[in-house]
This record gives structure tokens, C-alpha cells and sequence, in this order.
């Protein structure tokens, strides 16, 4: 019996799948997502960002000794506080268009929902594109909103470096991150390669962490000092780490089109989908991005 097709069977596995198995975009603030209806490439999402203090104490002075006048305290006329909010947009400015035919044999023969494989199939291709996307927003299209203090390198341009371990190289990017940010690192998400993870899996620090010894027979590492440690192919052919907060790069990706539709030149069914996306990293919160240039 042959397949009744629908678009949202299609576009809810995908979604799926897609929430499943990304990476690097299950740590994005996609806030903007669910706040905004993104209708096409050239949208943006504009964004006021919020200014940074800095202050300094100032004393209370006790009145005169002998001239009885009044000490100095709060109160009278307050100095305004400069505050200056600029502007950024994230602007969408990538899109993905997709359509793949499903003939009435196929789906008649197949004892398999045919519309509900190709959705995950798509899940999974798409979110490895995200995911690609999203280290690159990091690595390549924002790199220079990065402060040049949170790059560090094992060897050329500069070995700035102390440590000659992975595990100096991760005190390193923690101590960096805590020193940019002034806040502390628990919580922030460490980015790994397969060999920069086997690295730790194999070592004696693991016992040290929240899985304890069971980490090695599972292959989990969970957290270390307080860093979430993450595995993923995305670093495997330049071995970068990367250290960076919960929500620090924003992203907006949606299907902003799903159809289902039956071709006019034959007895096929025709699977359609537009997903569009952009990121950005805003200046505030590149400061909660450190990145370990390693040589291997």
C-alpha cells in the first residue's frame, strides 16, 4: 500500500533528528528562533547590546576633629554614569534547498515509511552542515571578534603557551577564559577532537572526574573541573580546542518551507524543504570564547 505523504511528518523528523544528534548547536542561543519569524536569506534580527561597568569605591570621610564639619557620604547630586548601547544585527544570509522524488513503486514496494526515512536521513545531514556551520561562525566568520588574548597557540604564530600537555593546554584556556570573562568557568563547554579526547580517556584523570572510574569503561568523560568535555569530528583536521560559555554564539536556523507535492511529469511524489540560517557572535559575549591553536 502505497505512502499518504505530509509535509510535517517530513519536517517533525527532521526536527528530530536535527535536536538529537547536533553538537556544537546544541550549546547556541537560539532564543531568537522562537522570538522572531524568519521568512527568507536578507531577514536580521537586530540587537541592542548592553553596556559594561566599571567601578571604584569611593570612601566615606568622618566629620572634622576639630572644625566639627560634616563628613562626606551618599546623598546630594550623583555624577551620571556613562552608559553607551550600540547596535548589532545577526543577519541571515545562508539558505539550503532540498527536493527528492519518491516514485509510486517506491513507496509501494517499501516496508518502510519512505517520507519519515528521507526526514531523518535530512535530519542528519543537516545538523552535521549546522554543526560545521557553527564551528566556523568561531572559527573563520567571527574570528576577529575574539579577543587576541583568548587565542593561544602551542607553536607558530607565538607559543604563548607554558604547558606542554593537553592538560597544561586546558588550564591555560580555563585560566584565560576566567581572566576575560571575570566570572568562573564551571559550566563552560570544552570542544574536543576524537585524538585530543582519546588523550584524556586514556589518562589517570579521569578517575578524578564526576564518572570516576566507569568513565573508562563507557567512554564518557562527563566533566572536569567543572568543564563539560565534548567529542566532536568538526576539530579532527586542525585539532583546535575550543573553550567557551553556554549560549556565547548566537544562531538562528530555521525550515522556513516544507511541501509535499505530487509531480506534474510523472507518478512520483516530490519532498521539498528551504532552510535558511545565519550566526553571530556579539562582542560582550566573545569574551566567553577561548581558542587552543594545537599543531597535532
Amino acid at each position: 500500500m502505497a505512502t499518504i505523504f505530509s509535509p510535517v511528518l517530513f519536517s517533525a523528523e527532521t526536527v528530530k533528528t536535527f535536536d538529537r544528534d547536533t553538537v556544537f548547536m546544541a550549546y547556541a542561543d537560539r532564543s531568537f528562533d522562537r522570538s522572531t519569524k524568519i521568512k527568507s536569506t536578507g531577514d536580521s534580527v537586530h540587537v541592542q547590546t548592553a553596556p559594561s561597568y566599571t567601578f571604584t569605591a569611593t570612601a566615606i570621610t568622618s566629620p572634622g576633629a576639630t572644625t566639627y564639619q560634616t563628613g562626606t557620604g551618599p546623598g546630594g547630586a550623583i555624577t551620571p554614569t556613562a552608559s553607551v548601547f550600540t547596535g548589532e544585527k545577526l543577519v541571515i544570509n545562508k539558505y539550503l534547498e532540498f527536493l527528492t522524488p519518491i516514485t509510486e513503486f517506491e513507496a509501494t514496494q517499501s516496508n518502510l515509511p519512505l517520507e519519515t526515512i528521507c526526514g531523518q536521513r535530512f535530519g542528519v545531514a543537516y545538523q552535521q552542515l549546522m554543526d560545521d556551520q557553527f564551528r566556523d561562525q568561531i572559527l573563520v566568520t567571527d574570528i576577529a571578534t575574539i579577543p587576541a588574548g583568548n587565542k593561544l597557540y602551542s607553536g607558530s604564530p607565538k607559543a604563548d603557551v607554558s604547558k606542554t600537555t593537553i592538560f597544561g593546554y586546558i588550564e591555560e584556556m580555563r585560566v584565560q577564559y576566567v581572566n576575560a570573562t571575570g566570572s568562573s568557568a564551571a559550566g563552560a563547554v570544552l570542544f574536543l577532537c576524537p585524538k585530543h579526547f582519546s588523550a584524556i580517556l586514556q589518562s589517570g584523570v579521569m578517575d578524578n572526574s564526576d564518572m570516576g572510574l566507569a568513565g573508562r569503561k563507557t567512554g564518557r568523560i562527563g566533566s572536569i573541573s567543572g568543564l563539560t568535555i565534548v567529542e566532536t569530528t568538526g576539530l579532527t583536521a586542525s585539532f583546535e580546542m575550543i573553550l567557551m560559555g553556554m549560549n556565547t554564539v548566537n544562531f538562528v536556523e530555521q525550515m522556513v518551507k516544507t511541501k509535499t507535492a505530487e509531480a506534474p511529469n510523472g507518478f512520483f511524489m516530490n519532498l521539498m524543504t528551504t532552510c535558511v540560517w545565519g550566526g553571530k557572535i556579539f562582542a560582550e559575549r566573545a569574551k566567553g570564547i577561548v581558542i587552543f591553536y594545537a599543531t597535532a
